[in-house]
């Protein structure tokens, strides 16, 4: 809230609109900034973490990320799974001791344990989606940010709109 004064000397109070944010925001640097003022860092990851499950997701995906998405996304990986940490550390370990360079030589290794390659695939497949989760729980994270639109970033237009009526497929318990 912010108190001005109107003609008169009185007081009067109003809220930052949602509108006068984002005209804001793109005046100072385009929606990229918005989502860094919108969507705080969850307080359930700490820096170290959020800036190790970073690191780990650039291996696995091979880009450079965003750490304030990775914190967004390791808190949303973890609340749907209990033992997330803990694999996340099995994963690292895996990735260490095999001393693979990228993400293709990781893929050649013949791994024993199945859910360190299941860890791996949900890190991507997060990244690449922009959301964590199955459709009945699904999390949006980003859209615009999500991997999948960088290879055609510059090219083709990141989609702002559904493909038409039904796009989506017919609604829950609907006949078709």
């Amino acid at each position: 809230m912010t108190t001005e004064r109107d003609k008169t000397g009185s007081p009067m109070e109003y809220a930052l609109r949602r509108r006068d944010l984002l005209r804001a925001t793109v005046a100072v640097g385009g929606l990229a900034t918005l989502s860094r003022i919108a969507m705080p860092v969850p307080a359930a990851a700490s820096d170290d973490e959020a800036q190790r499950f970073t690191l780990l997701s650039e291996f696995l995906t091979g880009y450079t990320l965003d750490p304030v998405l990775g914190a967004r996304y390791l808190a949303a990986l973890a609340k749907r799974n209990k033992t997330f940490s803990s694999d996340i550390s099995a994963l690292q370990h895996v990735v260490e001791q095999s001393g693979v360079a990228n993400m293709d030589a990781f893929l050649a290794l013949k791994l024993a344990d199945p859910n360190v390659m299941k860890t791996a695939t949900n890190i991507v497949s997060a990244w690449y989606l922009g959301v964590v989760g199955e459709p009945e729980d699904a999390e949006l994270i980003t859209y615009r940010e999500a991997l999948m639109y960088r290879p055609t970033k510059g090219i083709l237009s990141i989609p702002t709109y559904g493909p038409g009526p039904n796009g989506w497929g017919p609604k829950p318990g609907s006949k078709i």
